[in-house]
């Protein structure tokens, strides 16, 4: 789906004065990454689809309220961040496990992937024990950067924050998580963290 910024404050537009393919529109360009990010902050698929669904009913339901010039993925980044915190209130933390890593290896033999099947769920599973060993500022900070793909000055706005917090909150993240994944590959944490 088409992402670029000014494609995307097009479909905003249209979704505001009622189109509401629009509004499916941006769901499938948006849908994926904020449910990711919200799962990132709550650790609850529930609780992750659950914000994103209700961020976007708002939206259809007070788009008249809405302004035509916004920086669309600020502004639902944000709204999923207040869904997130608004819901997890009411819910015990959880320990589910992220699925949502990406591929990094090519395959080249039903043997060669077998093996590289059972590396890449080792590196997944001390991936996410990794995680839930970060404050959820610090998870939502690595989210938005590496997930996102958010510059440090657009994850400052996001977040309300300035843009050294951010740096520094990333930084010290970055640090624990090297440290928790110090026995993986070199190229499985230069596409992370690279």
């Amino acid at each position: 789906m088409n992402n670029d910024p000014a494609h995307v404050l097009s479909l905003w537009q249209k979704m505001i004065v009622g189109d509401q393919s629009s509004l499916g529109d941006l769901f499938n360009v948006f849908g994926k990454e904020l449910i990711n990010y919200a799962y990132k902050i709550s650790l609850d698929k529930s609780t992750a689809k659950d914000a994103v669904q209700d961020v976007f009913v708002d939206l259809w339901h007070y788009r008249s309220n809405l302004s035509h010039e916004v920086q669309v993925k600020f502004y639902l980044y944000r709204s999923v961040k207040r869904a997130v915190l608004r819901s997890m209130k009411w819910l015990p933390s959880s320990t589910e496990n992220i699925d949502t890593l990406p591929e990094i290896f090519s395959l080249h033999s039903s043997e060669a992937e077998w093996i590289e099947d059972e590396s890449e769920q080792q590196q997944q599973t001390l991936l996410e024990k990794s995680l839930q060993n970060l404050s959820q500022r610090e998870r939502e900070v690595v989210s938005l950067k590496y997930y996102g793909n958010l510059k440090l000055k657009e994850i400052a706005e996001i977040l309300e924050l300035k843009e050294q917090t951010i740096a520094n909150t990333l930084q010290n993240a970055l640090l624990k998580l090297r440290k928790y994944l110090k026995h993986l590959p070199a190229l499985f944490l230069l596409y992370l963290f690279g």
